[in-house]
């Protein structure tokens, strides 16, 4: 088996935790990072966590071979697993929570955050897409 093929398929069972989750999206945008500039991150959220809090969660993941240290003094972390890798499974975990309704989830996230409007321009993007495509489908199924 290959290696990237056997991390990936460690990956796909490992359980993450919110603080977990935390540390990843931190990763995921800056690439590497140290204590120090982690910390930093999480104060300018609002988040006072302390250093041995951030340097328990970052040694975490690293047992969890999510992600590795590419320096020792300072350590430098940076994240092994893609963020789709990680997206992927959640969304498999809420089809199955839901019956692969994703209504509620759409309506909710509508409600409870403020979409910037990049966002909203994208969003609508992949609606467009899905609606032209789902109108070709039944076009195509229609004359079968």
């Amino acid at each position: 088996m290959k290696k990237q093929d056997k991390n990936a398929k460690q990956n796909a069972t490992i359980k993450l935790a919110p603080g977990e989750l935390e540390i990843l999206e931190l990763l995921w945008g800056e690439k590497q990072v140290n204590l120090a500039r982690a910390r930093e991150w999480f104060h300018s959220r609002g988040r006072l966590l302390a250093m041995t809090t951030i340097h328990t969660r970052l040694n975490r993941l690293v047992e969890k071979g999510v992600v590795r240290r590419v320096a020792e003094n300072p350590a430098i972390y940076e994240a092994t697993i893609a963020r789709a890798d990680v997206s992927g499974r959640y969304f498999e975990l809420f089809e199955e929570l839901c019956g692969q309704n994703i209504v509620p989830l759409m309506a909710h996230l509508a409600k409870k955050r403020d979409f910037l409007p990049e966002e909203l321009a994208f969003l609508e993007k992949i609606v467009r897409s899905r609606e032209s495509g789902s109108a070709e489908n039944r076009g195509a199924s229609l004359s079968r």
